[in-house]
């Protein structure tokens, strides 16, 4: 029965709508049941025949036009409303007379005086408040601008929006005949306020390509600034009469919502997407659609006002930081905020789809939007305004009913695709993965040994300003082949990127721009462009040509006042020939780094790695890095590229994953062939600085009935554990270990990484083991300071049969910069062993320490030594390997290994800077004296500086004054021998990274 109802009603589709684009043009068709419209359309790119344009591009049948317009009510008469590109127009539904015509466009510009966006933004102050909607705000946060277009007489208007009174309050709209010239305590303020936000938001859009037939809500928006009846908030009502018009209301509760110019374009933007897609978004709080409009909004008003905060110097990524404000207000003011509420919203939120609330309440979208709001911000930083504005205003056009955030990513890719070639694909993706909106292999670019990246060795290259001729840096390239493709890797540190033209030269003299001077006034550039960047020209001009010869990158900075640094650069070069590899490429020479990352993880903390490689020998050498996502198998899913270095050139590639990659999440890292590489995974914070720890390739491995792996942590109350293993000879393995009593397993692919948390500190010593034939497995220990995210990487060591001698550097001692450094020693599992403390004239103090327990400030608390360093010389029993030091700086620790103090005779250390964010000392451990030359390289090869270090026993290091970007160190033992090290303190944090040499 129910069956033949269902076949007995009559279907259809029915067009209601179309929308033109810049990528095309867009229908809507309604589905309809016996006549009766339900709530499902669908949506498909079409084709709509056009009339040759007139001269004036008039309309040759305005009445017919109308004919098919909406109904509305037009005085007393029903009345079909055509809004054109100049006017608007109602014609009689019976007649088809017109009956009025209302011009869209007027001729008066007007003073006014506005927010631009808000008081705390433009004096970059947050201490201001409300008081009672007050005139207390200082004449410096106000801005005298000219309001475009405005009507000669009657309600406040233009052609984009009209001010009303519908709502209470009642507050007649300011008359525009009059001076618009306001006070905040002034009615009139919030009409002008709003008449410029959204003037100059309708503008801006036109700017970027929305004008005659592909103009987005080219109406005068209806809007009552004093609206709700006084209550603390704001919304846009969609008109169902009219599919993609609206009423924009703002309320008057504690600070007026229409004085905040970021709520302005936020509710404004409601407006842009209604438009476009009208009902598209539409849903329950919880609904993912109804998130990504609440996203949009909050992203489309920090795009408008980005500029603004950077000048002003206000944090960048707050969201109505005015709106806020009134929490000293009488309670008659209705104030909607809780005391000390910097910002309504962030645009930096670190959240995941895995914090997204299914839940049903009024603020759950304005939450979950955060999510996506994050994901734009990270895409308009990397790829600038007017490319991300396009890119996501594209993506709304056409979209489905009720879309889910991961259908909006991909449009975000499809736009892209059709837009710039795809040439952002991968910035999207990274932004989106790391968020869990899309996964990675639902959109990343995976590059597969077929490209190959030519780093130059001219760094940290000052770029002048106001110089015609800017700075030249070059690479020279011996291979003959044929480019089939070719990108360009660039890292510039500037404040104002848009002030920079960049040109690539190659070396016939065929030229390609990949950025011209622009309004962008984002900071930095970090882009490869052809891949996750579109270059202003295009990069084909070199297809086919020989890659040989010496190619010149030029960056020229017109624009005084901001100065910058050329950072670094690369040529990524796909020959003609070369294609992804089938296979996992292989090498006799290989070093695994065991976990590298690009991807936030537990308490919101945000984690990169960089990676330094380095050729310290004579000739050019080819080093392969591959990198295999944490679970996918290695020998069938990886991403490869290949990296040629000159003789002597050490190649910095910082936030790998991301910058290298092209994409995002934690995995492990190999690097291919005879080349010295090192990595450090850090977290950069927002009060400026990073904090990390190095992580070292060629941990000791185990395979089959090798014995076991032992790894440790320190145990402290405000850390949290994680327990990670690599596999290192393409073999899957199973690892065993025991949580307290409970036997635990980990399987690991195939070259892959796991990691898994080690929950409520059963114990701090752990035994791994591995039966697997054919495979071998690293471990480690990361733990992590909660505060600040700090970690601490802590190898997992093999056991050893014999008692051994070991050695650590210590100190209790204050450093520079205000620094104040501790060292904890953590000793191993045993009944007791002698420790010697060695300070720097080679004097001893012994003591008979038990084992399996910290000693925090051990020269303090255990050797009664103060204001000095050395070295620590342990004596470790059997299987007791573990024991470590750790060295402490206020809140920064790092983990410092015990080492054997016989090492070769040369070693070479990277991470090397002395720059204003980082300084670095290099030195040695000895167990005997010892003498040594420290030769220091920049990222070229050329050496900077040489000096010599001795020591009687102990510890000898100097501070690297040459001011060094990228730089490497060789330390050669004349006489004795020892362990050279490096520390690269962060200047602002004062956390430090330690390298051993190799």
């Amino acid at each position: 029965m129910l069956l033949s109802l269902a076949f007995a009603f009559a279907l259809d589709l029915r067009l209601e709508l179309v929308r033109e684009s810049l990528t095309g043009t867009h229908c809507r068709y309604r589905q309809y049941v016996d006549g009766l419209p339900t709530d499902d359309y669908v949506t498909t790119p079409c084709t709509v025949e056009r009339r040759p344009p007139s001269a004036a591009d008039s309309r040759e049948n305005p009445a017919a036009e109308a004919a098919a317009a909406p109904l509305r009510w037009a005085g007393s008469r029903i009345a079909h409303r055509v809004i054109d590109e100049h006017y608007l127009e109602d014609y009689d539904a019976e007649s088809g007379a017109l009956l009025r015509r209302i011009p869209l466009f007027f001729n008066a510009t007007k003073p006014a005086r506005v927010f631009d966006p808000n008081p705390v933004v433009a004096l970059n102050d947050p201490s201001l408040q409300d008081r009672n909607d007050a005139n207390v705000i200082p004449d410096a946060a106000y801005k005298n601008v000219q309001l475009q277009d405005v009507a000669d007489s009657g309600p406040l208007r233009g052609p984009y929006i009209s001010l009303v009174d519908v709502q209470a309050p009642a507050v007649p709209p300011s008359d525009a005949s009059g001076s618009l010239l306001f006070n905040r305590a002034d009615d009139g303020f919030e009409d002008v306020n709003a008449y410029f936000h959204i003037d100059t938001a309708q503008r801006y859009l036109q700017s970027i390509g929305y004008t005659g037939r592909r103009a987005i809500a080219p109406y005068p928006i209806e809007t009552d600034a004093h609206a709700r009846s006084g209550l603390d908030n704001s919304l846009f009502l969609a008109d169902p009469f009219h599919p993609g018009t609206g009423t924009l209301f703002f309320g008057t509760g504690g600070v007026d919502d229409a004085e905040d110019g970021d709520l302005v374009v936020h509710e404004y933007g409601h407006a842009i997407h209604e438009w476009i897609a009208p009902g598209s978004f539409n849903g329950t709080f919880s609904s993912e659609a109804r998130a990504f409009s609440e996203a949009f909004g909050d992203y489309w008003a920090w795009s408008n006002h980005y500029a603004q905060r950077v000048q002003s110097g206000r944090d960048p990524f707050c969201f109505a930081d005015w709106d806020p404000r009134c929490w000293t207000d009488d309670s008659a003011e209705l104030c909607g905020n809780p005391p000390n509420t910097d910002c309504l919203r962030r645009l930096d939120s670190p959240h995941t789809m895995a914090d997204y609330q299914r839940i049903e309440g009024p603020g759950i979208p304005h939450e979950n939007g955060q999510i996506m709001s994050s994901a734009l911000r990270e895409i308009f930083l990397a790829i600038g305004k007017p490319v991300t504005d396009t890119i996501v205003i594209e993506s709304i056009f056409g979209a489905p009913s009720l879309p889910a955030f991961a259908v909006m990513a991909r449009r975000m890719i499809d736009a892209d695709q059709l837009l710039y070639g795809g040439s952002h694909a991968t910035t999207i993706c990274a932004a989106m993965a790391s968020r869990e909106i899309l996964t990675a292999d639902q959109c990343a670019i995976v590059p597969r040994g077929e490209w190959t990246h030519y780093p130059s060795g001219e760094r940290a290259i000052p770029i002048p300003e106001a110089e015609p001729n800017g700075i030249a840096s070059h690479v020279t390239i011996t291979d003959p082949r044929a480019i089939e493709k070719l990108f360009v890797r660039v890292d510039v540190a500037h404040p104002s990127r848009g002030d920079l033209r960049i040109e690539l030269v190659a070396p016939d003299g065929t030229s390609a721009v990949l950025q011209q001077i622009s309004t962008d006034r984002a900071r930095d550039i970090h882009v490869t462009y052809g891949i996750d960047a579109t270059p202003a020209s295009p990069l084909d001009v070199f297809r086919g040509k020989s890659a040989a010869g010496t190619w010149t990158l030029r960056v020229v900075d017109l624009i005084l006042q901001d100065a910058g640094t050329l950072q670094s650069w690369d040529l990524v070069i796909q020959f003609a020939g070369d294609a992804p590899a089938p296979q996992r490429p292989r090498d006799a020479r290989t070093q695994m780094i065991p976990a590298v990352g690009h991807r936030f993880g537990e308490s919101d903390t945000f984690f990169a790695s960089d990676l330094r490689i380095a050729n310290p020998s004579n000739a050019q050498k080819t080093a392969t890095l591959i990198f295999t996502r944490d679970g996918d198998d290695g020998r069938a899913n990886f991403s490869a590229v290949n990296v040629v270095l000159a003789p002597g050139e050490t190649v910095a590639y910082d936030d790998v994953v991301q910058r290298v990659f092209h994409t995002s999440g934690t995995g492990s890292l190999e690097v291919l062939g005879d080349v010295i590489a090192m990595s450090r995974t850090y977290v950069p914070l927002t009060s400026g600085g990073t904090v990390g720890q190095t992580v070292p390739p060629n941990l000791d491995t185990i395979g089959a009935n090798d014995g076991a792996l032992i790894a440790t942590f320190f145990p402290l109350s405000t850390s949290r554990v994680r327990i990670g293993v690599v596999e290192t000879a393409g073999v899957p393995a199973t690892v065993r270990f025991s949580f307290g009593l409970e036997l635990h397993s980990i399987d690991v692919p195939a070259y892959g990484h796991t990691q898994l948390p080690i929950p409520n500190f059963f114990q701090f010593t752990y035994s791994l083991e591995t039966s697997t034939p054919g495979a071998r497995v690293a471990a480690y220990i990361t733990e992590i300071d909660n505060t600040t995210g700090d970690a601490m990487f802590i190898p997992a060591v093999r056991g050893h049969q014999t008692t051994a001698t070991r050695i650590a550097p210590v100190a209790d001692t204050a450093g520079v910069n205000g620094n104040a450094w501790r060292s904890d020693l953590l000793l191993g599992p045993t009944s007791g062993t002698d420790v010697t403390f060695v300070d720097g004239s080679g004097g001893t103090v012994t003591r008979r320490l038990a084992g399996q327990r910290l000693f925090p400030s051990v020269l303090r608390d255990t050797f009664g030594k103060t204001n000095t360093s050395g070295i620590l010389v342990a004596q470790i029993p059997p299987f007791a390997e573990l024991t470590a030091t750790r060295m402490v700086n206020g809140a920064a620790s790092e983990y410092v290994p015990f080492v054997d103090p016989a090492g070769p005779a040369e070693q070479h250390l990277v991470f090397i800077e002395s720059t204003d964010a980082f300084r670095t000392n290099v030195g040695f451990v000895a167990n005997e004296p010892a003498v040594a030359e420290v030769i220091l390289f920049d990222g070229a090869g050329h050496e900077i500086d040489r000096r010599t270090l001795d020591t009687p026993r102990g510890i000898a290091q100097l501070a690297v004054t040459p001011r060094v970007t990228n730089g490497r160190a060789l330390v050669r033992f004349l006489s004795g021998t020892g362990r050279a090290f490096a520390s690269m303190i962060d200047n602002v944090t004062g956390d430090a990274a330690t390298t051993l040499g190799q």
